[in-house]
């Protein structure tokens, strides 16, 4: 067994089982030893015996020394970092725990509009402010794209103090920005460049793809391995470069934000995921691209159909695209992306990553295979013949607006922290014009904040959440899932 093949938390778990230790320890069903357990007769027993706690000889997530230190290591290796930290709370809680690490109460961090609320989350944790700019648009596909060099210079120009800055790349939807020219911007005025890299892990294993976030000069990275990787859900890592980032204060973050109860099912899943693509890298993701490259290319001869494609690289925040993200454009059927997605699903038992009001996502990773883009394409040649034949589906939907689905950005008025602290009162939307809204509230997927806590609601962003509200947009972050009623504070 070669270094990168070796998976020092998976053969610790083997050991512990195959020793057949009785459990005098937590967790309660003490490895599947019960029984009329649903969920034991649903899995098998397996699962449960490797479900085990910081018993000695699993080492300790938050003070590691033994195989999690060994595994961490080898994963730095693997993703050319310094150091790698295993998540088990998810790439949220690495985003959080960088932001907490660069800023303290009252610090400014320089962040897209296009964030993640998780990043919001942890500028709340920490007291950062907020000071947001606007990723540019694709007015045709109606997609926020990657971040401009000019637009992070200009912004540091008028925040000279700011302590950080933040990016995503790749977007949702496979688009990157110029990380090399920024890097070198960021670094000027001697802060990090961190960057939510969580669609981004495979990134790294082939020179058909953009360039990583740390090859590229970014300071740290959070991957979530269990989105383009093998890795369980929820199972994520983050990785540092370089000596911009306080690695102390960054591991205590960590410390305060991951369970005590360390999943070793979710650790041992990042070893697995870490191991496999190690190994087999380079082999995976062309296998991957080769599927991407043939469903790009036959759904272009689908009536109705447009794909975000290579030619949109060198418009202004488009630097690169990652081809496995497929981006299909239903604007020319005139039916939403939402009605789409709920067809397939129905009517084709399949599920895509996400829809929006024009476009569906369609995420292919070296988990998928022929067949699976075989069967897509018969379902979206389906779709299009039962669109075209049925002009009431059109005529319902034809009048859509011209919506942009990043809306500007609403005055600040007290930071999130304030507004997350202040007392608030639900409103019914329609009367919220004016307030401060007390709570973020996102369209999910992809969680991008409509409006963050401490900000002003406008009238235009009632129409709109009143818009995404009748196509059946489902809410994340607020207090009123229905979006009849919003927090404002008081």
């Amino acid at each position: 067994m070669t270094k990168a093949q070796n998976t020092p938390i998976i053969e610790a778990l083997k050991k512990y089982i195959n020793d057949r230790t009785i459990r005098f320890h937590m967790p309660g069903h003490k490895g599947g030893q019960i029984t009329n357990n649903a969920v034991i007769d649903f899995l098998g027993s397996r699962v449960f015996e490797a479900d085990v706690t910081n018993v000695p000889g699993m080492d300790d997530l938050h003070q590691t020394h033994g195989v999690i230190k060994e595994a961490q290591e080898l994963a730095a290796r693997t993703f050319g970092a310094d150091a790698t930290y295993f998540l088990i709370n998810g790439s949220s809680c690495g985003l959080q725990a960088l932001v907490m690490a660069a800023c303290n109460p009252g610090d400014k961090i320089l962040v897209p509009r296009n964030i993640h609320r998780s990043i919001l989350s942890g500028i709340i944790l920490s007291g950062a402010v907020p000071v947001f700019f606007m990723p540019e648009y694709d007015q045709d596909f109606a997609i926020p794209l990657g971040v401009t060099p000019t637009t992070i210079a200009n912004s540091l120009a008028g925040h000279p103090d700011a302590k950080a800055v933040m990016l995503v790349n790749p977007t949702y939807h496979g688009i990157t920005s110029d990380l090399s020219t920024i890097a070198e911007i960021v670094h000027r005025h001697n802060i990090p460049l961190l960057v939510d890299e969580a669609h981004g892990p495979h990134l790294y294993f082939h020179e058909d793809l953009p360039k990583s976030a740390l090859d590229s000069g970014a300071d740290a990275t959070v991957h979530g391995t269990h989105k383009m990787l093998a890795a369980f859900t929820q199972a994520s890592m983050l990785h540092v470069k370089g000596d911009r980032i306080n690695r102390q204060r960054l591991e205590a973050s960590l410390r305060l934000l991951q369970s005590t109860s360390t999943s070793y099912l979710l650790l041992a899943s990042l070893d697995g995921a870490r191991a496999q693509i190690a190994e087999q890298g380079r082999q995976l993701v062309d296998k991957t691209l080769d599927l991407a490259r043939y469903l790009r290319g036959k759904i272009k001869e689908i009536p109705g159909f447009r794909v975000f494609g290579e030619e949109k690289i060198g418009q202004p925040g488009v630097w690169g695209l990652d081809l496995t993200k497929v981006t299909v454009s239903v604007r020319d059927l005139k039916v939403t992306g939402f009605w789409a997605e709920q067809w397939l699903r129905e009517k084709h038992h399949i599920q895509v990553e996400m829809s929006n009001v024009f476009n569906l996502l369609l995420l292919l990773t070296f988990g998928n295979w022929r067949s699976d883009v075989d069967y897509m394409l018969k379902a979206l040649n389906e779709l299009s013949e039962h669109v075209r034949q049925n002009p009431k589906l059109m005529k319902r939907y034809s009048p859509l607006p011209a919506v942009n689905l990043l809306p500007v950005i609403p005055e600040p008025v007290l930071t999130p922290r304030e507004a997350f602290w202040a007392q608030s009162v639900a409103t019914p939307l329609q009367q919220s014009v004016g307030r401060v809204c007390a709570e973020v509230i996102t369209c999910y997927p992809p969680g991008i904040p409509v409006i963050c806590p401490g900000e002003r609601i406008t009238s235009e962003i009632v129409e709109y959440l009143s818009l995404m509200r009748a196509m059946g947009v489902h809410f994340q972050g607020c207090y009123d899932g229905s979006m009849e009623n919003v927090l404002v504070v008081k």
